[in-house]
C-alpha cells in the first residue's frame, strides 16, 4: 500500500515504515465536500431549469380551476343548450301536430256531412226515420248553418239599402234570434215528448230535427243569391227557410206514438201550442226585420 503522505510503498502495513502515517484512515477518505466555486460556475440555465421543475410539481390550488373543468363546465352548457333548444323543437313538432291533427278532423266531419246533406236532401223525411244519436252532430251543423246564412241574408239586404248599424242590426242580432228560434223549438219539443210520457233519447231527437232542416239551408243559400237579382224572390225563399221550421217541428213530433195516455190535454193541442210559442217568437225577433224587407220588396227599388 503506498502511502499518501510521502508515496512510500509499504506492503500490507497498517503504519508507513517510512513516515509512520496511519494508512487506515487515509484508505476510507472522507465524502467530499462541494466545491463553492464549483457551484458557483455551475450553469445559469440547469439552475433556471431545475426551478422550472420543481415550480411545475408543485400542488396547484384548489380555487383555481383546471384545464378539464372547464372543459367539462362548457361541455355541460352546450348540453344544456341543446336539451333547450330540442325542447322548443319537438314542442313546436307537438303543435304542428296537433293543428294538423284538427285540420284533418275538420276537414274528416266537412267531408262526412257534405256525405249527409247530400244524401239526406233527396229524401229528408225517409232519413229522419233512420238516424241515430250519432248524426246528432250533423243536425246541431245544420242549425248552425241556417242561423249564419240568414244572419248573412238581412247583412247583405242592409248594407244594399245603405241601414246604420250594419253589423249588429244585420248581422248578430239574426244570429242570435234565429239560434234563440231554434232552440226553443228543441224544448217545445223535449217538453211534449215528456208530458206524453214517451221515451226518447235526446240525442236522436236534434238527428231528427236537424235532419228535416237540410232543405231550409238550401233555400237560404238560393236567397243569399238572390238578393242581387229579385228582392221578391230572395225574400220569398227566407219565409220558406222559416216555414220548413214549422213543418220539420210538426215532423219530428207526429212520427212518435202521441195520445197515448190519458193526459190533461190531447196531444193536438200541445202540438198546437208549440207551433203558437215558435211562431210568437219569430215574430216578437225577425217579424218586424221582415215586415220591413216586404215593404222594401214592394217599393220600385225592391223590384229590380
Amino acid at each position: 500500500m503506498k502511502c499518501p503522505v510521502c508515496n512510500h510503498e509499504n506492503g500490507d502495513a497498517h503504519f508507513c515504515e517510512r513516515c509512520g502515517s496511519n494508512l487506515t484512515q487515509t484508505v476510507s477518505s472522507p465524502s467530499p465536500v462541494p466545491n463553492p466555486e464549483s457551484a458557483a460556475s455551475e450553469p445559469e440555465y440547469t439552475r433556471w431549469s431545475s426551478t422550472q421543475a420543481t415550480s411545475s410539481q408543485a400542488p396547484v390550488p384548489s380555487n383555481t380551476p383546471s384545464v378539464s373543468t372547464q372543459k367539462q363546465q362548457s361541455t355541460d352548457s352546450t348540453d344544456t343548450q341543446d336539451h333547450a333548444s330540442a325542447g322548443d323543437n319537438s314542442s313546436n313538432q307537438w303543435n304542428n301536430i296537433v293543428q294538423n291533427e284538427k285540420v284533418q278532423q275538420a276537414k274528416e266531419v266537412s267531408k262526412q256531412y257534405l256525405s249527409y246533406f247530400l244524401s239526406v236532401l233527396a229524401r229528408p223525411y225517409q232519413a229522419m226515420k233512420t238516424v241515430g244519436d250519432q248524426h246528432s252532430l250533423n243536425g246541431w251543423l245544420t242549425m248552425a248553418l241556417i242561423a249564419v246564412l240568414s244572419s248573412t241574408y238581412f247583412l247583405i239586404t242592409f248594407s244594399r239599402i245603405g241601414m246604420d248599424g250594419l253589423f249588429i242590426g244585420g248581422f248578430i242580432r239574426p244570429l242570435l234570434f234565429t239560434a234563440i228560434i231554434l232552440i226553443a223549438s228543441i224544448a217545445l219539443m223535449y217538453a211534449i215528448l215528456k208530458i206524453e210520457k214517451i221515451t226518447f233519447r235526446p240525442k236522436t231527437l236534434v238527428a231528427q230535427f236537424g235532419t228535416l232542416l237540410v232543405p231550409a239551408v238550401v233555400s237560404l243559400v238560393l236567397a243569399n243569391l238572390f238578393i242581387i237579382i229579385s228582392y221578391s224572390i230572395a225574400i220569398s225563399l227566407l219565409a220558406v227557410s222559416y216555414i220548413i221550421i214549422f213543418v220539420a217541428l210538426n215532423s219530428v213530433l207526429f212520427q212518435y206514438p202521441l195520445n197515448r195516455t190519458k193526459a190533461a190535454i190531447d196531444s193536438m193541442y200541445s202540438v198546437l201550442i208549440a207551433n203558437v210559442v215558435v211562431f210568437f217568437i219569430v215574430y216578437q225577433l225577425l217579424g218586424e226585420v221582415i215586415i220591413g224587407l216586404i215593404g222594401l220588396m214592394l217599393s220600385p227599388f225592391g223590384r229590380l
